[in-house]
């Protein structure tokens, strides 16, 4: 499984094998930190000169963890400054320096100058730093604020001075990947790349720089090195779409996880001024009588929670730790994971799609509904879904969970009504792929039915679920969890979706109850747990028209302890057998 070949623009460092060039520098490491307690730094001039006393952070890892060699994770302020010195050779290249997550908002000084503004900690942002530099060193500078306000799109990060429940240690200030790319004048800003396996088209839409009159040029090849697409078109304007008709294709599921070589170049008369490195899959994703199809073929979504935190790292995996869960998910048996209340770094992404994982990527929560709040979501997640909408491995998107920060959804119109614009935003941008409104309960407009249980036993779940499914299925409203949710929130009922159980078990062993907990009551062995997973998943396997699970837990994190292997990624139960439960459904 760990000898899976990889795609030609993939380049150990580089932290997005999506948009890969060879002319980039990697600025992670030891920069300059402070901690800003007084929130004086901007008057006093922290841009321009940065204290003599400082911290040294290795960046991207948040101050609050080991990684960093900082390591204060019940450490909390709400400003802090970063800085770091990079050298220009050229002064006649454009100079971009690509952000792959700073939580939550930044502003970016270059040399004591103020080049970009940004909001939001899961998107990733770049920023023309051409006209503020001067030819050798330089100094790149960063005010981040980062406070505790519910208001803020903060998805599991916690919001009071000590974790609680199912939230933990906040992670802020720069949380991914920093590089910079010296560029010609004329360049490819962005673009993203959707291939339809229904069609057999490969659409790319491209953001380009001064390239009015140039030509495009997309080359495909396959994963033997042989060219089957060599296609240009002309430039007019600062937006081209290229699309690309194939005669034969071979399609990306998790079955057959193939991927093409893309290489995009701009062209002014056969001078190449621009030239990046990409990947793309032919996929699919339908829904069609209650059933989930990719690429044509009836499919049972085997999913498992997926929170994306580690004890040393937090939030901010190495390459190595990315790896090891996706084939840890494998193992199980799971052919996918909710990306839960938060955005993997595209190396994450590139290890599903290189493996043939599916995944849900989910739009990381606030905690309080409000204008600000509002304003944010319709903001960021069109930014998030953009960022990675090229990977394969995604097949659908989910707004909200559990109605957090949208708590009041069942009594407010107005709430409702956000769910089904968002709905109708998402759907507007992602195609086929599918979109749901509220995962776990109070549905709006959705294109999956879920509902989240933590029942315990076999028998409680069929008697409860036996008379409340067909309740839903009869045009009406139903409580999915016993005297607290329902279905669907207001006049939004069930229109023929499939059907998915997208939360259930979190089972922890006695042990874990002492320093955290589980849902239900624990267990004392291994074959204790077994016995209680595998009777919740035999209530599944009999409900046919349930189309798809997603189990509690990959890994245990920080106080929540339910899942199948510990938070430094030791097995808790016999994996070969979890795989074997798991191979029963198809």
């Amino acid at each position: 499984m760990n000898n899976v070949t990889h795609i030609t623009s993939y380049h150990k460092g580089h932290p997005n094998p999506q948009k890969y060039r060879p002319n980039y520098e990697l600025l992670n490491g030891a920069w300059k930190f402070v901690f800003d307690e007084r929130n004086q730094g901007l008057e006093i001039g922290y841009q321009k000169a940065f204290p003599q006393e400082h911290l040294t952070i290795k960046v991207p890892y948040p101050y609050q963890s080991v990684a960093s060699g900082i390591n204060l994770p019940d450490k909390q302020c709400d400003v802090v400054w970063y800085e770091r010195e990079f050298v220009i050779d050229d002064l006649a290249k454009k100079h971009i320096v690509t952000f792959n997550g700073v939580d939550y908002e930044s502003m970016i000084f270059v040399n004591g100058r103020l080049a970009r503004v940004h909001e939001g900690g899961y998107d990733a942002f770049s920023c023309d730093v051409t006209q503020f530099v001067v030819k050798g060193v330089n100094k790149l500078t960063l005010r981040i604020v980062d406070e505790m306000d519910i208001d803020q799109i903060r998805g599991k990060q916690r919001w009071r001075k000590q974790s609680f429940t199912c939230f933990y240690v906040e992670t802020s200030g720069i949380v991914r990947d920093v590089y910079i790319e010296h560029l010609n004048e004329s360049y490819i800003k962005d673009f993203t790349a959707r291939a339809e396996y229904s069609s057999k088209k490969l659409d790319l839409n491209c953001r380009l720089e001064n390239a009015d009159g140039c030509v495009l040029q997309a080359v495909v090849t396959d994963r033997a090195g042989k060219t089957v697409v060599d296609k240009q078109i002309r430039v007019c304007g600062d937006n081209s779409r290229l699309t690309v008709d194939f005669d034969e294709i071979i399609g990306w599921s998790h079955d057959n996880p193939y991927l093409y070589d893309l290489k995009l170049c701009l062209l002014d008369k056969e001078k190449q001024l621009d030239e990046i490195f990409s990947y793309f899959g032919f996929v699919t994703f339908e829904t069609e009588d209650k059933h989930f199809y990719v690429n044509g073929e009836d499919t049972y979504l085997k999913f498992v929670l997926n929170q994306g935190y580690w004890a040393d790292t937090i939030t901010t995996p190495t390459e190595e730790q990315i790896l090891q869960d996706v084939l840890f998910t494998l193992q199980c048996g799971f052919n996918g994971a909710r990306m839960h209340e938060h955005t993997p770094s595209p190396l994450n992404f590139y290890y599903m799609d290189l493996y043939g994982l599916y995944a849900w990527q989910e739009c990381p929560s606030a905690h309080g509904y409000s204008y600000k709040a509002q304003k944010q979501y319709y903001k960021q997640f069109p930014r998030i879904i953009e960022n990675h909408f090229s990977h394969p491995c995604i097949m659908a998107y989910v707004l909200f969970n559990e109605s957090w920060g949208v708590t009041e959804i069942r009594e407010s119109d107005e709430i409702r009504q956000m769910t089904a614009d968002m709905y109708r935003l998402a759907k507007s941008k992602v195609g086929s792929r599918l979109v749901i409104s509220n995962d776990g309960w109070e549905h709006t407009l959705s294109d999956v039915l879920t509902f989240h249980n933590y029942a315990e036993k076999y028998q409680t779940l069929k008697e409860f679920f036996s008379k409340n499914l067909q309740i839903i299925y009869d045009g009406q409203n139903a409580e999915c969890i016993d005297n607290f949710k329902n279905f669907y929130a207001g006049e939004y009922r069930y229109g023929g979706q499939p059907v998915m159980f997208s939360e259930f078990a979190g089972i922890a062993f006695d042990n874990d109850v002492k320093t955290g907990w589980g849902y239900g009551e624990s267990v004392g062995t291994q074959e204790d747990f077994l016995n209680k997973y595998q009777g919740q998943l035999q209530f599944i396997l009999e409900r046919k028209e349930i189309r798809g699970f997603c189990m509690t837990q990959l890994t245990d994190v920080f106080q929540e302890k339910n899942g199948l292997y510990t938070m430094e990624r030791k097995a808790k139960v016999d994996i070969a057998k979890i795989k074997a439960f798991h191979d029963k459904f198809n």
